[in-house]
């Protein structure tokens, strides 16, 4: 076997040296195109996941999220749920939120939205909204009968506001009309307009937790959702344990769990047609190094029936292609990989954006990497010795007269 190889690999390097050099670098130069089309598309696709659930993290679920139990409107004592939450070892902060539906009208104009009840002073720790102030200020502890609108709902937004309807005119300072979702109506004085580039934060509204609480007529400190930051990135799953064992009945979420649904939604579609991609991308780059290596064995028949004649057993042969599907493809592989890492140099310096302001940049995935490897190298192997093997069974002779 070891001497096969041996010889496998000589006659292999023969046949690279006496090749032609431009037709090696033209199929290369293919196999490269193949593998990098192999591992791009996914590296989109894990940039946009990033984009997705860093939203969902930074603005309606935190880290961690505890939502009512069963049938529940609300989460009874939130107080105490937050109490307990916040002891819990690796627990940054915490905070109650009440969300409502209502309609908002301004000028003739009406919008039907979700209004978030939030303590201001709270969430300067816990998400970005503080931070996503485009015009006028954000909420304070006093800032009672003032609202922070959504950029589309204003009709600010310079990127969704053509899809969605919006109050037209209203800015800093505007008073609006709000009928929550139990008929009470109050009116409310702009404070500030948020964006966020993405629909369910420029889609909402934002008021003091004691506006939701008055015109509901709640007590006992009732809240939809306890939004959690955590000290370390990817320690939520123990944290959510740890909130569990300290006495929280309530249902608790990490952010992959509620997210994984809408973005799995999101990027189904994109999610097929990758894996497709990888589909193709296989058969096509298998097919080549088959058409290839036959292509070869066919202009050099007559050779492989001398190489046996002189001693040169079938095995050894089958080796020799077997090699020289791998350079092949290990020369298209590294080529594919010097041509990836460059585009993802340029990308992470020049981002895909979309709609103006949603950044994209690609996530390299080892995982990915090693596994696109592995499966080109066997598919265009397996597809290299095919032919090989065929013709290492025909006789001297036959192979001689290329019969």
């Amino acid at each position: 076997m070891i001497d096969d190889m041996r010889v496998g690999a000589l006659i292999a390097a023969s046949s690279i040296k006496r090749g032609n050099k431009k037709t090696l670098a033209f199929i290369i130069f293919v196999l490269s195109l193949i593998f990098m089309n192999l591992v791009f598309l996914p590296s989109m696709i894990g940039g946009m996941t990033v984009l997705f659930t860093g939203i969902m993290q930074d603005y309606p679920f935190g880290d961690i999220v505890i939502e009512p139990s069963g049938d529940n409107t609300y989460i009874n004592d939130a107080d105490s749920v937050l109490q307990k939450t916040r002891a819990v070892e690796g627990v940054r902060a915490a905070t109650k939120r009440l969300d409502v539906g209502a309609s908002i009208e301004h000028k003739q104009k009406v919008v039907g939205v979700t209004i978030t009840g939030m303590i201001p002073t709270e969430e300067y720790e816990i998400s970005q909204y503080p931070y996503s102030i485009i015009e006028g200020d954000f909420l304070g502890d006093l800032s009672r009968d003032e609202i922070i609108l959504g950029s589309i709902i204003a009709g600010t937004s310079t990127t969704l506001g053509d899809i969605y309807d919006d109050l037209g005119e209203a800015r800093v300072g505007s008073l609006v009309d709000v009928t929550y979702s139990n008929g009470v109506k109050r009116t409310y004085k702009v404070k500030g307009i948020m964006e966020g580039n993405f629909e369910l934060v420029d889609l909402n509204a934002l008021v003091h937790y004691k506006e939701i609480e008055e015109v509901y007529g709640l007590e006992g400190s009732k809240a939809t959702s306890v939004v959690v930051r955590v000290d370390q990135p990817g320690s939520e799953d123990q944290i959510k344990d740890k909130i569990r064992d300290a006495g929280v009945n309530e249902q608790i979420f990490t952010w992959a769990d509620k997210s994984e649904t809408l973005i799995r939604q999101a990027l189904q579609s994109m999610g097929a047609i990758n894996v497709m991609s990888e589909f193709v991308s296989l058969i096509v780059g298998a097919a080549l190094i088959l058409i290839i290596i036959y292509i070869n064995i066919l202009n050099r028949k007559k050779e492989i029936g001398i190489l046996k004649a002189i001693g040169i057993t079938p095995r050894s042969i089958v080796f020799s292609y077997a090699f020289l599907s791998l350079f092949y493809v290990c020369s298209g592989i590294v080529a594919g990989l010097i041509l990836y890492f460059s585009l993802m140099i340029y990308f992470q310096a020049n981002p895909v954006v979309f709609y103006e302001t949603m950044i994209i940049r690609p996530v390299i995935d080892p995982v990915l990497l090693i596994r696109s490897i592995i499966t080109m190298l066997i598919l265009s192997v397996i597809a290299g010795t095919l032919p090989a093997w065929s013709v290492s069974k025909e006789s001297i002779l036959k192979a001689i007269w290329g019969r």
